[in-house]
């Protein structure tokens, strides 16, 4: 996988963003602010998907017949 350090990083971005959402809702930030973080999370989601969609898929050519 060509973009794996990326993608991980993205990961860890958006692993990051879950926190920062929980710790918003477990101390009941304004609704605007946890709405930012959760639009901010699925642009994050989005932009992972887009880098996986664009890789080729190694797995599909190890195993094509030759």
């Amino acid at each position: 996988m060509r973009y794996k350090n990326n993608i991980l990083d993205k990961l860890n971005q958006t692993d990051a963003l879950v926190n920062r959402l929980a710790v918003q809702l477990n101390r009941n930030v304004n609704r605007e602010e946890s709405m930012e973080t959760l639009t901010m999370l699925k642009e994050q989601i989005e932009s992972t998907r887009e880098m996986i969609s664009i890789e080729s898929d190694d797995f599909d050519q190890q195993f094509r017949p030759q």
